[in-house]
């Protein structure tokens, strides 16, 4: 889709004389793998979100399985992405014929527009999926699997975090694909020359992506999965709490049950709750901060 998309500019640069211009201006390579690299982010993570569900489905009761599948995986189908389409695709045919056409001083720039509204298409479509399904659809899928659905409660305490490390590492791979995602805007707009622009592409974008992406793709899905194993595992000692009392303490034999169900208990206290450790969260954030600041070098870079 990028190379079809990247080669239909040569026809339209033919007949407008800027064909040297078109290959030697690199904007339009990354707007063409902009909008590739949105269909690959969709679906990798619907695929990766649905591969993680089927390695967890034999911890939830038989009865909930089939309804939690499909109102998670429901979640990232659902077509309110179609309100940030919208959003998208207005934006780009309301504003960038305006203010953030970088092509102004082309020959024919009325035709090279029609072109780059072509081009950006799959931007504003699949893109508009992508910001829908990390802040929101998986969210709502997250929050659907951890909150709301029914778990063994003995498989759970004895498998724990295991079945669901995939889960863990589509959270950090969203992380970096959105951080990558971020990048693209402030490269293909943000050396537009209007300050209006200048200011809505390289700063907005960046530190809004990386907000959405560290509340969205990071802290949510970690808190919500905390919710589902602090319950799991006060459930549990609960179990632990009600079994010691109910022994009697005066028998030698229930003395030694007394003891080893306290050794049990004390072994599910020690049980993590979080899928990643907060020192891992800390250099996130590091790296988050670093990811801003190359895009503000970048920015200021390309106004120079």
């Amino acid at each position: 889709m990028a190379l079809f998309l990247y080669a239909l500019g040569i026809p339209f640069m033919i007949i407008s004389d800027n064909l040297h211009s078109f290959f030697s201006d690199l904007r339009w390579a990354i707007v063409a793998i902009f909008g590739a690299l949105n269909g690959i982010l969709v679906m990798f993570v619907f695929r990766k979100f649905s591969g993680s569900l089927m390695k967890v489905k034999h911890l939830i009761e038989s009865t909930d399985v089939h309804r939690v599948e499909e109102r998670s995986l429901g979640c990232l189908k659902n077509k309110v992405y179609w309100i940030v389409v919208a959003f998208w695709l207005a934006l780009n045919f309301i504003e960038s014929p305006q203010v953030m056409r970088w092509w102004r001083f082309y020959n024919q720039p009325q035709l090279v527009t029609v072109y780059e509204l072509i081009e950006t298409l799959p931007c504003c479509i699949i893109g508009g999926i992508f910001m829908y399904m990390i802040p929101v659809g998986l969210t709502l899928a997250y929050r659907e699997l951890c909150l709301k659905a029914s778990f063994k409660t003995e498989e759970l305490a004895s498998s724990w975090m295991k079945p669901f490390n995939d889960f863990k590492q589509l959270i950090t791979l969203t992380m970096l694909g959105a951080a990558i995602y971020a990048v693209f805007p402030p490269n293909i707009w943000g050396s537009v020359v209007e300050p209006t622009a200048v200011t809505h592409w390289s700063i907005f974008i960046p530190y809004a992506s990386i907000a959405i992406v560290l509340v969205s793709a990071v802290l949510l899905p970690h808190y919500f999965f905390h919710r589902l194993f602090s319950k799991a595992k006060n459930d549990r000692l609960d179990e632990y709490e009600t079994k010691i009392s109910q022994i009697s303490k005066t028998t030698h034999e229930s003395i030694s049950k007394r003891i080893l169900l306290l050794l049990e208990r004390e072994e599910v206290e020690k049980l993590k709750t979080w899928l990643i450790d907060v020192k891992i969260l800390g250099e996130i954030l590091i790296v988050a901060l670093i990811h801003v600041t190359l895009v503000e070098i970048i920015a200021r870079i390309i106004h120079s």
